[in-house]
């Protein structure tokens, strides 16, 4: 009976480790360069990811302008001595000039540097109109409302009569030394300061509250006061 002779397992083991050493060695040789290639494999990839990120976010910017350009409102202050038939009228308004609908926030008044805080104060301060006088005027409300593009807002309108002619030619010679400014915001929230006739409103995060605010003062008209 033949018997297989056993093959010596530790020369095996001695022939392997080397060959295992050598290709280990070989493969960490060769590891900057498949790492690189890998790279260079995905950088078209990443180009390609990140340029349709930016692309996406220049779109979605883009849209944002647009819709905040298609309801931006333009409110400008102005001032009339005749109504739209031509009759003597004298109008103090705030006109939304704009494509979106405008919110009113605050409204300051000054007649040659001193606040107005209401109608009585201004013909008593430009016209000499003492409280308790009778003088027929309206009003509207200057805060709080929402003009349509194109609409107008009269805050103040004095209709010639012959019992307010004197009241009126000073006051149609004196409103031109009024200042006049003006918050207001879109559907949207930005909100702008918009001063006198002329300029361009000035952009900010939210209407001022430190202003000192001008009002029709409706209470105390109702109430019977001039």
């Amino acid at each position: 009976m033949s018997e297989t002779p056993n093959r010596d397992d530790g020369s095996e083991r001695a022939v392997s480790e080397p060959d295992a050493a050598a290709i280990g060695s070989r493969f960490l040789r060769y590891l900057p360069l498949i790492t690189i290639a890998h790279f260079l494999i995905g950088l078209p990839a990443l180009i390609a990811s990140l340029a349709l990120a930016y692309f996406a976010f220049v779109q979605a910017d883009a849209t944002q302008k647009m819709q905040t350009g298609g309801a931006m409102p333009f409110v400008t202050f102005g001032t009339s001595n005749a109504d739209k038939e031509g009759k003597p009228d004298i109008s103090l308004s705030l006109t939304n000039n704009g494509v979106g609908p405008a919110i009113l926030g605050p409204v300051e008044m000054r007649y040659n540097g001193k606040v107005i805080a209401n109608p009585t104060e201004l013909f008593a301060a430009c016209c000499g109109v003492q409280r308790g006088t009778s003088l027929s005027y309206s009003t509207s409300p200057s805060t709080g409302v929402a003009i349509r593009p194109g609409e107008t807002q009269n805050l103040i309108g004095l209709p010639r009569t012959p019992a307010n002619e004197a009241v009126w030619l000073a006051f149609n010679k004196e409103r031109w030394k009024l200042q006049v400014r003006s918050c207001y915001c879109s559907i949207f929230s930005d909100c702008w300061i918009s001063e006198g006739m002329q300029g361009l409103p000035k952009p900010v995060k939210q209407c001022p509250a430190d202003w000192s605010l001008y009002s029709e003062d409706a209470r105390n008209r109702i109430a019977g006061e001039p």
